[in-house]
């Protein structure tokens, strides 16, 4: 009985690949598929694909025209057959028993989502991400307020998540797909376990997704914390303050992004934002779990656009942040 099903969505990873794909097949534990999704790449990586299936049983490979992350999730999961499934972006590494101890917390703990920490790791630096300290236990509603206000992370790759649970659960591109998915995920699990012990490393390169320039996709982040807070408000009522800083804080997001970027260039995305901020006009100013740069940041928007954006960019470049690395990553 297959225990785990991995699913791995690959685009253009050639270079990374290898280093990838040995650190999933080499872990201490076996009992597991390795799904990997070849989406219309046109480098190499198909063939290396190709090479794992004949080198490993537990590798299955399926080649599918370019259709982006969430498309190829969701077709590795329309052929998943684990109690659990676990997702590896193709350009990161495991530690030797990452899945070990995600299998094992899982079943000591009988917790639906089994979560560990990660390495986050750029040019010239390391973070370890996850929080806490020591093992914990979440119930739903704890899970889905530690998402909401980052104690967990919004991605998928340093989870499992039992199959029963997510089954009916898919991807929704084209971006912020692993924030949603953790969303329905942890509001369907009724006992999450969290090990911050570090077993993901995390990647970040110069041609990573996450540093891609703005484009029209990034309202989707908008769209669906919207969605989030809905749901939040119609099933978890009592952390509806919290969805609601969330989606405050994701419109202002992406509302830095164009300017950061282009105001003229992106005009009706950026009316469409103020338009969703205008929305906190008053709930703003005494909301809980927005940060004092936040507020003041909006109430600068809402006196001056133009200062703000001046201001904006003039710390963009004092701090030289990851908007200024987005823009540069596209030139």
């Amino acid at each position: 009985m297959i225990q785990l099903s991995i699913i791995v969505p690959i685009y253009n990873k050639a270079d990374y690949l290898d280093n990838c794909l040995e650190s999933v097949l080499n872990q201490s534990f076996t009992t597991f598929e390795l799904i990997l999704i070849n989406d219309g790449s046109t480098d190499a990586s198909g063939e290396i694909c190709d090479y794992y299936e004949k080198k490993d049983a537990r590798v299955k490979v399926i080649h599918q025209s370019n259709g982006g992350v969430s498309k190829a999730r969701n077709a590795g999961l329309a052929v998943a057959s684990g109690t659990y499934i676990g997702f590896v972006d193709s350009d990161d590494v495991l530690e030797m028993d990452m899945y070990e101890t995600l299998i094992s917390n899982a079943q000591t703990y009988n917790a639906e989502v089994s979560i560990c920490g990660v390495r986050r790791i750029t040019p010239g630096k390391v973070q370890h991400l996850g929080g806490q300290t020591g093992i914990k236990i979440y119930q739903k509603d704890e899970a889905v307020s530690a998402l909401l206000n980052g104690e967990l992370l919004l991605s998928t790759y340093e989870k499992i998540f039992k199959a029963s649970t997510v089954k009916n659960i898919m991807y929704e591109p084209p971006l912020f797909e692993d924030t949603f998915y953790n969303f329905e995920a942890l509001k369907n699990a009724e006992r999450i376990v969290y090990d911050p012990a570090i077993k993901y490393n995390y990647i970040l390169r110069g041609n990573s997704h996450s540093m891609a320039s703005f484009n029209a996709k990034y309202m989707n982040t908008t769209v669906l914390s919207k969605k989030m807070l809905d749901i939040t408000c119609q099933e978890l009522p009592s952390l509806t303050d919290q969805a609601k800083v969330f989606d405050f804080n994701t419109n202002l997001m992406v509302l830095n992004i164009i300017l950061m970027e282009s105001k003229t260039k992106h005009y009706s995305q950026y009316c469409s934002i103020a338009n969703n901020l205008k929305a906190y006009a008053s709930y703003y100013l005494t909301a809980k779990g927005i940060k004092a740069k936040r507020r003041y940041g909006y109430l600068l928007f809402r006196v001056s656009p133009t200062l703000y954006q001046w201001v904006l960019k003039l710390y963009g470049y004092a701090t030289q942040s990851d908007h200024l690395k987005r823009k540069a990553a596209a030139t």
